[in-house]
């Protein structure tokens, strides 16, 4: 019977402890965006009468920082960057003139920088569960600076799952979708053959994943992606 009784609390103990760590921690925890593997991407697709141009890149680095009880909080930033020479369209000759064309020898990336959340479908974060929201700040393109609304998905991933595994820390994933157009960022559309490939808008998709892994972690996992792939994605 004492044994038994030893047993329980210790198995009440284990999972007290395991509940605890999947609980996001309280305050302003910080989140970077910076995947040695290249899982993070960033899209564009704009729709033109005879082509449409769908452009990726997995060149993407930032942060998400926020209290993850108070999502809406003084403490929630972020800032997402994008190499627009990097981004790929699938012909290599074409890859180079969008880059040209999206000011990349001017202003060699994209920036969304968050200002504050206006709306939010829960005020923070559970694990597991998809928060949506609302978020406002500028985005930098071409030397121009423009502040926009973005429709996001958040989610909090703590670590010890399956995934922990293949990389460290707990997780927050970010998708997002919105609409840029063009002429707002001084990109043109001149002569007669451009309006035929290039939309007026830029559909952009957002995919990353942000973790809190210690620097130690954070290392270890970008050598791991040396020795597999040669070199680290990003």
């Amino acid at each position: 019977m004492k044994r038994t009784m030893i047993a329980l609390l210790a198995g009440l103990s284990l999972c007290g402890l395991v509940a605890a760590q999947s609980e996001p921690a309280g305050g302003v925890q910080q989140y970077t965006v910076d995947d040695a593997w290249g899982r993070d991407s960033v899209q564009f697709l704009t729709t033109a009468p005879m082509e449409d141009i769908l452009g990726t890149t997995n060149q993407v680095t930032g942060f998400l920082k926020a209290d993850p009880k108070n999502l809406a909080g003084p403490g929630t930033a972020a800032r997402i960057e994008v190499k627009l020479a990097s981004i790929k369209t699938g012909i290599e000759m074409r890859d180079g003139a969008v880059a040209k064309a999206l000011g990349a020898e001017k202003a060699p990336v994209a920036v969304f920088t968050l200002e504050k959340i206006k709306s939010a479908s829960a005020p923070g974060l559970e694990p597991n569960v998809p928060v949506d929201v609302v978020a406002e700040g500028t985005f930098e393109l071409n030397g121009v600076r423009k502040k926009i609304e973005v429709p996001a998905r958040v989610t909090f991933v703590p670590k010890g799952g399956p995934f922990s595994q293949m990389r460290p820390g707990n997780f927050v994933r970010l998708s997002a979708q919105f609409d840029v157009k063009l002429a707002d960022f001084g990109v043109e559309r001149r002569g007669p053959v451009l309006p035929l490939q290039v939309g007026e808008s830029a559909h952009v998709t957002v995919a990353v994943l942000g973790s809190d892994a210690s620097p130690e972690e954070a290392k270890t996992y970008r050598d791991k992606a040396i020795k597999y792939m040669g070199k680290a994605a990003r």
